[in-house]
């Protein structure tokens, strides 16, 4: 029967690459905990072991690699062989082993493998005894760590613009020309790009850092493709982008050079809805609004509060049909313009429709707000609220008004 190594719940071993990117595996028991450290080794954060050993945090160094080994008792080997090893393979880019190392694991013991900027490695841990043939047994695979050192090319030729249709708020549209995983390397891709932007010039890194992250954009394409992206939710005003690329290690490169844009118009919204001071919440695409009450024959005030970020000029129409029901189900009356308000480019004004009289049993209603934003669609329109029933909500008589 062939022996397994296996770890002792009271002896642990300690796997640090030293890099760039610092990584420790603890490894307790039968379990492995990761505690990663981007750049120091004083800041920890825990990572749980169910998770993909190919999720490793990534690690990068300039000159290659150094992995330090030690063990808290001097020995692993539930067996009191010192004879416990680890192994290292390291993967080309084809996954190829081109090189392995295996040393003892019963004492502290640095290992430094120069000249291997990409790839990755595979760490096992074996009881190293010869068995059937010389074969190793292999008792732990910790994972596999991808081992990257080159950087990816800087984007030279980022164009930014004002984003030319109506759909989303506040909206960027970008372009530039992808590049590879290694600087401009044929046949790869980076990993992610990082956008930031300034209400001032970004001239370099220490501008890039401090302007406001928008955040990440995945998926890159390979080196010399057309990349088209964009970015929302940007506020009004002229603002300055720059762009980071990333690779799968972490890497990063130079910042993109600098390109001023303005997001495209916010159309304009409505809420604080109230029907005869009683409020109502509505949700968007929710079939189930709850009905404002009234009585039969009251006189109705509807009251509504609506902004405009870009302080468009802005108009408001309320249409309102009677619905009452008889034999053959609901009958629906012809919708009619009860109100009709030109706001101008005021923000968060509150407006009011009076004297809806004659209710016979229940009335609809939906607003219609529109601005003067510039778009191929202008202007842009929003039906508020938006969504069920059918864009428009019920004002119904109360059972005390029957």
């Amino acid at each position: 029967m062939k022996d397994k190594v296996c770890f002792k719940s009271d002896t642990s071993a300690q796997i640090i690459i030293l890099s760039g990117f610092v990584i420790a595996i603890i490894v307790l028991g039968m379990g492995t905990v990761l505690y990663s450290s981007a750049n120091s080794g004083q800041q920890t954060s825990i990572l749980q072991s169910d998770r993909a050993y190919d999720y490793f945090e990534n690690i990068r160094e300039e000159y290659g690699i150094a992995l330090m080994v030690s063990s808290e008792k001097g020995e692993i080997d539930p067996f009191n062989d010192s004879n416990t090893t680890i192994i290292l393979e390291f993967e080309d880019r084809m996954k190829t082993i081109v090189e392995s190392h295996g040393f003892v694991l019963n004492f502290t013991r640095y290992e430094y493998f120069s000249d291997r900027k990409r790839g990755s490695v595979n760490i096992l841990f074996t009881d190293g005894k010869k068995v059937f043939n010389d074969t190793v047994i292999y008792c732990l695979v910790t994972g596999r760590i991808i081992y990257d050192t080159i950087s990816p090319g800087n984007i030279t030729d980022l164009g930014a613009g004002t984003y030319p249709w109506c759909e989303g708020d506040g909206v960027v549209l970008f372009n530039w020309t992808a590049v590879g995983d290694d600087d401009y390397d044929d046949d790869t891709s980076a990993n992610k790009y990082e956008v930031r932007y300034s209400n001032s010039s970004i001239k370099n890194l220490a501008d890039f850092e401090n302007a406001i992250l928008w955040g990440f954009l995945y998926g890159a394409l390979k080196n010399g493709s057309e990349e088209n992206r964009f970015v929302y939710d940007i506020d009004p005003g002229n603002w300055y982008f720059a762009v980071r690329v990333y690779d799968e290690a972490g890497n990063p490169s130079n910042i993109s050079n600098t390109v001023a844009a303005e997001p495209s118009g916010w159309a304009p919204e409505i809420y604080n809805i109230t029907a005869n001071n009683e409020t109502s919440t509505f949700t968007k695409d929710d079939p189930n609004q709850p009905n404002l009450f009234a009585k039969k024959g009251d006189n109705v005030t509807i009251k509504f509060q609506v902004s405009d970020r870009d302080n468009d000029n802005v108009t408001i129409s309320l249409m309102i049909r009677n619905r009452t029901l008889n034999s053959t189900g609901w009958n629906y009356g012809d919708w009619f313009e009860s109100g009709n308000w030109s706001m101008g480019n005021y923000s968060y004004q509150i407006l009011s429709y009076n004297n809806i009289t004659e209710i016979n049993e229940s009335w609809e209603y939906y607003f219609n707000i529109s601005d003067n934003s510039t778009c191929l669609t202008d202007p842009k329109m929003r039906s508020v609220p938006s969504g069920a029933p059918y864009n428009y909500y019920w004002i119904k008589k109360s059972i005390k008004g029957i």
